[in-house]
């Protein structure tokens, strides 16, 4: 009897101090450019359903000196023509900019699942250039 108590006890403890196994995705984690931005996680145009809120954006004709982790070159946007500039820092995925144009963007902001915790947890996607003009 004392031995079945005995191997109860040591295997219930065995059992409850094993881990079982659970599938995790692999996080492929994305290293941050010289000026030390993280480069856009989504590399297509998002579905409807992910998109959190949609912006209208004015892009100014010339980037502006910044600094990030290091010296870089940011866009100025603004939402709205009588806003001052402010600067962006992080990248809108799709949205090849041209040096000498302002632009009039929509945007779509879709949140990053799983974002590395040094990372923005959400990002702008191009959905429409509204117009473009040179400067």
């Amino acid at each position: 009897m004392v031995n079945k108590l005995l191997t109860s006890i040591v295997l219930f403890g065995l059992v409850a101090c094993s881990e079982s196994p659970v599938a995790e995705p692999p996080v492929a984690a994305k290293q941050p450019d010289e000026s030390g931005v993280f480069p856009p996680v989504v590399a297509t145009r998002p579905n409807e359903a992910e998109v959190v809120h949609t912006l209208t954006l004015w892009v100014a004709a010339q980037k502006r000196e910044c600094m990030a982790v290091g010296p870089t070159e940011c866009l100025q946007i603004r939402q709205t023509p009588e806003e001052d500039w402010q600067l962006f820092y992080g990248d809108i995925v799709g949205f090849d900019y041209q040096p000498g144009k302002v632009y009039q963007i929509e945007v779509g902001e879709i949140q990053i699942a799983e974002a590395p915790m040094d990372a923005p947890d959400r990002q702008w996607v191009l959905l429409n250039i509204l117009s473009s003009k040179a400067e």
